[in-house]
């Protein structure tokens, strides 16, 4: 079984000072898959993690979020294996709570939103709920070292390019609480 022939994935968060890694994981605690942090050792350094890759078991690429240089509101790239965008992710602007937009390069729009206090957060699209996505500490241990574990619930029959965005969101809302962390 692979990430996409589950409706729920774990994604466990294993940071160290220079990655951003995940192992991917089904409910049962079976490895489907992994996050693997990409690019050069010196843009790490001077920029943290940039281009994350998600791949199945098998070792197969998936799709790479990828954060480029820009001013103003965050915007990530979701980019399949040959390097076509496949989603956009954009941080909106707001007060109380995260919002991102999905932005499919097969027209229809997400919506990632949750509280600022709150660790849970839903995807809605064009069909209503698209998945749900929780936020906590695998462990006390774990809490001390920044590692984080989200669980992604998925509705029965969305459509793989609404999974690869969201997967991609998920990854993108992390790397910016991240880039607030080291700002703040």
């Amino acid at each position: 079984m692979g990430i996409l022939d589950t409706d729920a994935i774990v994604l466990d968060q294993v940071r160290s000072f220079l990655s951003n890694d995940f192992g991917i994981h089904d409910l049962a605690g079976t490895q489907i898959g992994r996050i693997v942090t990409e690019g050069g050792m010196g843009s790490r350094l001077l920029m943290g993690s940039r281009q994350l890759a998600i791949v199945d078991t098998d070792g197969t690429l998936l799709v790479r979020v990828v954060d480029p240089p820009n001013l103003g509101l965050d915007r990530f790239e979701v980019q399949d294996w040959q390097g076509n965008v496949v989603a956009q992710v954009v941080k909106e602007f707001t007060f109380f709570n995260k919002a991102l937009r999905i932005e499919l390069s097969t027209g229809p729009q997400l919506r990632l939103e949750g509280s600022m206090w709150d660790r849970e957060f839903t995807v809605t699209g064009p069909g209503g709920l698209a998945a749900t996505a929780s936020r906590h500490w695998p462990g006390v241990a774990e809490a001390f070292l920044g590692r984080e574990r989200y669980v992604l619930g998925f509705t029965p029959q969305v459509p793989v390019h609404e999974k690869l965005g969201t997967i991609g969101a998920v990854i993108a809302l992390d790397l910016i609480r991240q880039k607030e962390r080291n700002s703040g």
